[in-house]
């Protein structure tokens, strides 16, 4: 499994989540010892089976200059990455890709989206927050987490951390999910201009189009993120909430999205059920707070990682079984 952090500059925590989650796993595995946050409590034994099954690969920092920018400069809500090549210039809002609208996933979403659907995605490159780059992966951060994925061919699971809104989303982030027709998806290009309606945007006038999900990808998917969910809760019983990616806003160009993607457009890869995860109530809450949502999100990764260490088998089982209909 693939855990990333770091993409949006003013979204600190997300790193630290990530460094505090190896370090107590490490800690806790070469003493073998257990590992309690708040109320939530792993045993010995849950960690030596997380460490000794599980390939995890952590990246907690994909966007170091935006980062620092935000930590060191006047403007702490800084988003972006800091690009200055052409279109992009060296002058305020001008600087910088969103690094989670440059993926390659439906990208293009001025020729693939309806022209009236609320993406959060820009072409201005002067755009101060989602502009989405001169090309899919025009940028470093964005190939350098493209690079794990090509690299470890046995990555099955992938959560992107981010904040805020206390949420566990997982795709589709373009449009509703549908799990009837296989036909209507991001690959059919008969339906380029009427993606991004979504039911939440209620427009009864344009086309109506929804992004195929297997019924199995769906379940588990739903399933996995409650494990996530009740985790976190064990920890002082935060509630998050376990939604579809587009119940936010529609979106292109995102991690999780194109990690899920990959084995829809090639086959020979691995499919993997991907996740944005949204801590937080603010993007640099009080570090006293910082500290209880980095218990909190720390349980609900390891209730994660342990789940599927316990369960992988019926996942593959439940995979295999779809793919041979």
């Amino acid at each position: 499994m693939y855990f990333l952090g770091g993409v949006h500059a003013r979204e600190w925590g997300s790193s630290d989540i990530l460094i505090y989650f190896v370090d107590q796993i490490e800690k806790a595995y070469y003493a073998n010892t257990g590992l309690t946050l708040g109320g939530n409590n792993f045993t010995a034994s849950d960690i030596q089976t997380i460490v000794n099954t599980l390939d995890i690969i952590v990246f907690p920092q994909a966007n170091p200059d935006g980062r620092h920018h935000s930590m060191t400069s006047n403007e702490p809500i800084w988003r972006k990455n800091r690009r200055t090549l052409s279109p992009n210039s060296n002058s305020g809002n001008c600087i910088g890709v969103d690094i989670n609208r440059n993926y390659d996933f439906l990208w293009d979403f001025s020729t693939l989206f309806h022209p009236d659907a609320p993406v959060l995605t820009s072409t201005d490159p002067c755009d101060r927050d989602v502009y989405h780059g001169p090309n899919a992966f025009s940028e470093p951060e964005s190939r350098n987490a493209k690079w794990i994925l090509d690299e470890f061919s046995n990555i099955q699971f992938f959560i992107d951390l981010h904040s805020d809104g206390q949420e566990i989303l997982y795709s589709w982030g373009d449009d509703d999910n549908q799990t009837g027709d296989p036909s209507m998806n991001f690959r059919n290009s008969s339906y380029n201009g009427l993606r991004g309606i979504t039911d939440r945007v209620g427009d009864i006038s344009s086309p109506e189009y929804k992004e195929y999900i297997p019924t199995s990808d769906l379940d588990v998917a739903i399933e996995l993120g409650n494990i996530i969910r009740d985790g976190i809760k064990a920890v002082r019983g935060t509630n998050y909430d376990v939604i579809s990616s587009d119940d936010l806003y529609p979106t292109s160009g995102t991690a999780d999205d194109y990690a899920y993607s990959r084995h829809f457009v090639n086959h020979t890869k691995a499919k993997i059920i991907s996740y944005t995860l949204e801590w937080g109530t603010e993007f640099q809450p009080p570090y006293i707070e910082m500290k209880n949502i980095i218990h909190e999100v720390t349980a609900g990764l390891i209730s994660f990682c342990l789940w599927i260490c316990n369960n992988h088998k019926h996942i593959l089982i439940r995979s295999y079984r779809y793919q041979m209909r």
